[in-house]
């Protein structure tokens, strides 16, 4: 009978463990109207740098969208808007595995470029 109290003892324990787990985790989650951070990658607002140009060369977005540069070549490079874009930008000098983030407001087609490697080149399209 002794041996009996001490399990059911230990299986309500066990069961208020869990059921205090499960409302934790519930309570954990990002609180309603707050903004999650911008992930460092995300394939549909990042353009990767390397050596040889850009990718995507085009990226179409909609405004309000934050566009990150991601430099993924052993070079530094930078990346400036050219003259006559609705906005203008420009990345402080991005070494390996730096970025550079932009928030696109205007609708508009951006044409940028690298101002040290003339292939590094390319435009974003910005749908109102």
């Amino acid at each position: 009978m002794h041996v009996r109290s001490g399990q059911a003892a230990l299986a309500a324990g066990a069961l208020l463990l869990f059921v205090a787990l499960i409302f934790a985790a519930g309570c954990s989650g990002p609180s309603p109207g707050s903004v999650p951070p911008t992930p460092l990658y995300t394939p549909q607002t990042t353009i990767l740098i390397n050596g040889g140009g850009v990718n995507p060369q085009i990226m179409v977005i909609d405004k309000g969208v934050t566009v990150t540069w991601l430099n993924l070549d052993m070079g530094i490079h930078t990346v400036t808007s050219d003259p006559g874009d609705p906005d203008s930008f420009t990345t402080p000098p991005l070494t390996n595995n730096h970025r550079y983030q932009f928030t696109f407001t205007l609708p508009g087609t951006y044409s940028y470029h690298c101002t040290d490697n003339p292939a590094i080149k390319g435009t974003v399209i910005v749908r109102s």
